[in-house]
């Protein structure tokens, strides 16, 4: 057969098979989904998802709308969402749009990077926030204005109805 190879090449002394390039995604490919791979990738079409790889090169023509989670990162084109990787890279005429977590980062000049910039030891260790806690806040219940502020008929002139309006509280990370 043409695919049949022989039985120990292309493996490593585990037995798994060994990968011997990075997998492309097409200029002409859309992906609608999360991809995930222990190998390396290389994006030069459209991910419409969250991406996690062992190393991920985003090509010139390349754009990954989500999150981007990988050791080795490397953005020539766009990213619309968060990076989290140990070395990320963005170089001159990249589109980065979301907040970047990194052990080590490298941005070349004319790159375009929107959102905060983190150091961290363990950039892929996701860390969960803890809910939002509500706060109502208090408040008075008054009947629209309907009628003159300057009558004179012992009532107090009419105000807006006021809606609550609920705080939200943001823990530290």
């Amino acid at each position: 057969m043409f695919f049949r190879k022989k039985a120990n090449s292309g493996r490593n002394p585990a037995g798994r098979a060994s990968r011997v390039g990075p997998s492309i995604i097409g200029t002409d490919v859309v992906i609608q989904g999360n991809l995930v791979t222990s190998g390396d990738l290389q994006v030069d079409g459209t991910i419409q998802g969250d991406v996690r790889a062992t190393a991920v090169v985003i090509g010139p023509q390349g754009a990954v709308h989500g999150e981007l989670a990988a050791e080795e990162v490397a953005v020539r084109g766009r990213v619309i969402g968060p990076i989290r990787g140990l070395r990320v890279r963005v170089f001159s005429g990249a589109h980065v749009d979301g907040d970047i977590v990194h052990d080590s980062l490298a941005v070349e000049t004319g790159a375009f990077c929107q959102g905060s910039i983190r150091r961290s030891e363990e950039p892929l260790v996701q860390h969960t926030r803890p809910q939002q806690t509500q706060i109502p806040v208090h408040h008075h219940e008054i009947e629209p204005d309907l009628e003159d502020d300057d009558d004179d008929d012992g009532e107090e002139p009419r105000r807006p109805q006021r809606r609550p309006i609920m705080l939200r509280s943001r823990a530290a990370e």
